[in-house]
Formats: C-alpha cells, structure tokens, sequence
C-alpha cells in the first residue's frame, strides 16, 4: 500500500498514462472469482463487486457510501471492507483510502447483513484501513492511527493492532514507537509481514520504508524476533504471504516515480528469509496491491499505464511476466478498479 498520508494506501491516483494500447481483458481461470472495488462516472462512488468472469455482481449496493478494501475470510463466507461517506457527486472525489472517516463493516459472503464492527473514532484511533482476517478466522489485523499509553508512548503513528472478530478487545502488536503499515498474516498464522521504518528512526520518508517479518506471539499477543526483508532505498509496501508459504509479493518504487507521468511501480516476490528476490512484473507502469491465487502459482494486483484508470491484472507469481487483463479500467463509465482478491 503507498504511503501518501504517512500511511499506505491504495494507488488511486489519477493521472495521465502512455498511448500503448491495453490488451484485451480476458475472465479468469473458471475456478476463480475476483473480489474488488469499483467506481465509476456513472456510479459515483466506490462499490464492493465480485466477478467470475462472466458476471459482475455489486455486493454492497448503496450509493450513499464508499466501500473499499474488500479482504474474503478464509472460509469464504464472509468479507471485511471498509465504509467512508459520500463526498459529492464527482466520481473523482470519492475516494477508495478515506481512513479518517472509515467504518470497518463485515458483510455475509454474498453481500447479506451487513454490520459495522469498528465504527469511525472507537478506540480513540484516528484513522484505520487495511484490516485482514486472520487464517483461523478468530481474529483481525489491522493498522490505526493511534498512541500507545500501555508502552508509555502518547506520540501518534501508525501501529499494528489485533481485535477479535467481532472488531472488540483491541490490542497493540508493534511494540516500537514507530509507524508500521501494511500487516498481513502468514498462512500458518504465526507471523506477520509489515511495512515499517528501521529501528531507531521515528518518522522518516517513504523511501525509507522497508519490509519486515515478525513472529507472532498469541500468548503476549506481541510480534518479536523482528527480522529484515528489504534493504534498499526504494519504497517497499502492500506486503501478501503465499498460501504455501514459500514466498511474500510486495510492490516497489521510488516514492517519486508514482507521480509522473506515467509512473512505476512493481510487483516483487522474496523468501521470507529475504533470500530469493525476484521482480516479477517490471513493465514500466504501475502495479500495486498484490494479492496470491490459493495454487500460489500467480499474483492478482492493479495496475495503471494504458489510460486514465486502474485495471485488474494478473502475472506469474515464480517466474514473473505473462501478464493478464482481467477487467480493463477506463472506458465509457471511465471505470476505477482496484484492491483485488482472488479466490477459488
């Protein structure tokens, strides 16, 4: 996720593009559905939709919302996403990363009973995003924009936090007085890779950021044995464990190339030793919010450098390139895709 508010976000700039012309989209494998979220100039505002690669489907059907980052439990029977109010009736101006005024909701897998779990400014956070069930489906983790008095610390940054399912019990996992970002479990549910700044460094600049793994505690409920993937001097961000555990994908930049025009950003996939680095998607656009297939043979993420939009794509997660349009960005609608899931 790119750090723009000092936290990371999701890639929806709007920005000019190369004339390269965009591959035709075609449907994922048969066995896969697409989770995502999606605006529009005739939508308004940003919907959670899931495709099969015949039907699209709007599971959250209300107009009078953004609903944004849609994460699937692993059970499949139910998504988390996040709820921030309708700003106006310009599409552009309804953003999908308002974490200042979000709601974490939980919706039936099919979009039914929607309920509001962690509503705007519980727990004293002043924002929150990226929430994340855990494999075992007990617990969520997340990122707030909160202090830390437990630890002494009344300064306010971006830290990893643990609630039960329910969004209650809340609890501080990162035990630095930094920011951290971008949590995501291993399939196990033992560790946590996140984004963070090194040891020692308060606040820094985003190509500063770097990615780390941890140990999870359950007993402590506490990360430790804190270990380093990353050493550069690019922005490394939106971190995801492959479901056979072998590897972690990120996305990296320099902060800077996802500006202009027509911008950088790629898909890169390590060992989570931070041995093995390979990058699998360099193709000279941006390409973010990278996301594994359960066979963790490939990587679902958004990508922007054809138009004016975001598209879904998909590469290969070992070898890296094939790269696959899956629903193109743009169009009549000017459509907006991003944060996708695969799941079969």
């Amino acid at each position: 996720m790119r750090v723009n508010q000092l936290f990371a976000g999701l890639l929806l700039i709007i920005i000019s593009a190369c004339t390269k012309n965009q591959p035709p989209a075609e449907p994922p494998p048969g066995n896969t559905v697409i989770y995502y979220d999606k605006n529009s100039s005739t939508q308004v505002v940003s919907q959670v939709f899931k495709y099969d690669g015949i039907i699209e489907t709007n599971l959250t059907n209300d107009l009078t919302y953004n609903y944004w980052w849609v994460r699937v439990s692993a059970d499949k029977t139910k998504f988390l996403c996040y709820r921030s109010p309708k700003v106006n009736n310009n599409y552009l101006d309804n953003k999908s990363n308002d974490y200042a005024n979000a709601d974490l909701m939980v919706f039936n897998i099919d979009g039914t009973n929607p309920k509001v779990i962690i509503q705007k400014g519980k727990y004293g956070w002043s924002e929150q995003g990226v929430a994340k069930f855990s494999p075992d489906g007990t617990k969520i983790l997340m990122a707030a924009l909160c202090t830390d008095p437990a630890r002494g610390s009344n300064d306010l940054h971006w830290r990893l936090v643990i609630t039960d399912i329910n969004g209650n019990n809340p609890k501080i996992i990162s035990t630095r007085n930094s920011l951290f970002a971008d949590p995501a479990w291993s399939p196990d549910g033992k560790k946590i890779v996140y984004v963070t700044l090194p040891p020692g460094m308060l606040i820094g600049y985003q190509d500063q950021f770097e990615l780390y793994a941890a140990d999870y505690n359950a007993t402590t409920k506490e990360i430790e044995n804190e270990i380093r993937l990353t050493n550069d001097d690019k922005y490394c961000f939106d971190p995801c464990w492959s479901p056979d555990g072998k590897y972690i994908s990120f996305s990296r930049s320099k902060f800077l190339e996802l500006i202009p025009l027509p911008g950088n950003a790629d898909i890169i996939r390590i060992k989570p030793d931070g041995s093995d680095e390979k990058n699998i998607m360099d193709d000279d656009k941006i390409n973010g919010v990278p996301y594994w297939t359960a066979d963790s043979k490939r990587v679902y993420f958004h990508t922007l450098g054809w138009g004016l939009q975001f598209s879904i794509a998909s590469c290969d997660a070992i070898n890296g390139g094939d790269k696959k349009i899956h629903l193109a960005g743009g169009g009549t609608v000017d459509a907006i895709y991003s944060t996708p899931q695969p799941v079969n």
